[in-house]
């Protein structure tokens, strides 16, 4: 992801408050000493990601188209940040989370119906850096590259894709409310990791520090999709993508809305 490392974040309050938060605990993480027990990331302390994704009315379906501020923020924007919405990102990782699912299932007709051949997909199975493009090409739609909310949608979608084709077993495929969770947890989890990417790689701390940090932003935004209440109708491309917006909107009301 080309420009990821240099990004400083969004500049919204949100962005600030969970640069705040995770600087904080880093800090605290690689301050521990031998045999002290790892300083825990908690859930509450990522919530304010959910306010970085900006509402937009209705439903995605199809390709293209908390906290308070930290301490000294203004509030307001800045301006030259990532630029996401969540019908966008639910849009892109919904419809990767369901073509990967039709894919694992056998359904060939909702494969066609994102422009995918079951046959050519099993063709590439073999290499899963193709079919993973497939995918994620299918989901994107024609996404310039170069800006942090294109790359941070491919990728998510690309995580997202791998994720179904890997979980559960050969025989038993994860369940559409399992889908919608990881395909929410990775979308909030690469927000994250974006807005707080140059504070946690600055230097300041070990090596094992940052890396250990970002397993752990990893896990807790998925304990914190675990706590939400989700509606899951169905597998389709529809139905996922839908799921994954009001997955989006339902946090938000729970964590960001007084």
């Amino acid at each position: 992801m080309g420009t990821k490392g240099s990004y400083t974040g969004n500049g919204t309050p949100a962005s600030k408050q969970l640069q705040h938060n995770i600087t904080q605990w880093l800090d605290a993480l690689a301050g521990s000493g031998p045999g002290t027990p790892p300083t825990q990331l908690n859930a509450d302390q990522l919530a304010p990601a959910l306010d970085l994704f900006r509402r937009s009315g209705g439903h995605a379906d199809g390709p293209g188209g908390g906290a308070g501020g930290a301490p000294g923020d203004a509030g307001g924007r800045t301006g030259g940040g990532a630029q996401r919405t969540v019908a966008q990102s639910s849009r892109t990782a919904g419809r990767a989370a369901a073509a990967a699912y039709a894919y694992r299932t056998g359904n060939e007709q909702a494969l066609q119906e994102l422009g995918l051949d079951y046959a050519e997909l099993q063709a590439v199975a073999d290499d899963p850096i193709d079919w993973a493009r497939r995918i994620v090409e299918a989901a994107c739609g024609p996404l310039a590259d170069g800006t942090i909310e294109d790359e941070e949608r491919r990728f998510v979608a690309s995580e997202v894709a791998q994720w179904v084709l890997e979980a559960g077993t050969d025989s038993t495929p994860p369940n559409p409310e399992e889908v919608v969770r990881e395909t929410l947890a990775l979308t909030i989890s690469e927000a994250i990791l974006g807005e707080a990417a140059s504070k946690m790689n600055d230097g300041s701390r070990p090596a094992w520090a940052t890396a250990d940090g970002e397993r752990q932003i990893r896990e807790t935004a998925r304990a914190l999709v675990d706590r939400a209440p989700l509606t899951i109708t169905g597998p389709s491309t529809a139905e996922i993508t839908r799921a994954v917006e009001e997955g989006i909107e339902t946090m938000r009301s729970i964590w960001m809305e007084p």
